[in-house]
């Protein structure tokens, strides 16, 4: 999907406070320049981000805050192919779009540098859903 003018973005990432650190660092690197240039702004880290050690679970949201990111023309896959390999290790939801109110909502899950549709993606039965990708993760 190509959206275009103005890039509005909520990307919620949920993950060890260690792998939440790297891609937090990642975002400020300059890596995502080719699409837009990131803002400190952009990275909210959730209430007890703070006060976790490295290994316990947190989440940061990467927004926008309804501010639009000046685009002429944005492709959602080309980003969330490269926001996902460098997410990899997260569990990643979120959703972008334009003026025009074009959307795209994905989820990426831990352990996978792909991303779904997420208007696609629908689960019967949430938590029997989600110990079975446990199970078949282990598996690989």
């Amino acid at each position: 999907m190509t959206l275009y003018d103005e890039l509005y973005f909520e990307i919620t990432l949920t993950g060890t406070k260690r792998e939440i650190k790297k891609l937090a660092s990642f975002l400020l690197s300059g890596e995502l320049d080719d699409f837009f240039e990131v803002d400190n702004d952009y990275i909210c880290y959730d209430d007890d981000y703070y006060s976790s050690s490295d290994e316990q679970k947190c989440s940061m949201i990467f927004t926008c805050d309804d501010e639009p990111v000046e685009i002429d023309e944005f492709d959602t896959d080309e980003f969330l192919e490269v926001l996902c390999r460098a997410a990899r290790s997260l569990e990643v939801q979120g959703q972008l779009w334009d003026a025009d109110e074009e959307d795209y909502s994905f989820v990426s899950h831990e352990g996978d540098s792909y991303y779904l549709n997420a208007k696609r993606v629908s689960r019967f039965n949430d938590e029997l859903d989600e110990r079975a990708y446990e199970e078949e993760r282990e598996e690989r």
